[in-house]
């Protein structure tokens, strides 16, 4: 079973960022109020993924496990940079 890599890659892009903005906050603005840090944090998290669209990374074609895989290193990731 092949799966494309469109939604795997979100939801690992989404793990990665968000743990890399609890750890470094100060990469991601620090001293600012809580709206501009959020629109930081989603723009932030749109450039890449049309960054990813534009190169056609989303549309190759991988085994499921290799999905779930992706999937699951972005969650650990966020929960390990707590």
């Amino acid at each position: 079973m092949y799966w494309k890599l469109r939604i795997p890659l979100f939801l690992f892009v989404i793990g990665i960022v968000s743990g890399l903005h609890q750890k470094f906050p100060e990469l991601f603005l620090v001293h600012t109020n809580y709206f501009i840090r959020s629109a930081v944090f989603i723009g932030l998290i749109g450039i890449i993924f049309t960054i990813l669209e534009r190169t056609r990374i989303n549309e190759k074609k991988v085994h499921f496990i290799i999905g779930i895989l992706l999937i699951c290193t972005g969650y650990a990731f966020d929960r390990l940079m707590i």
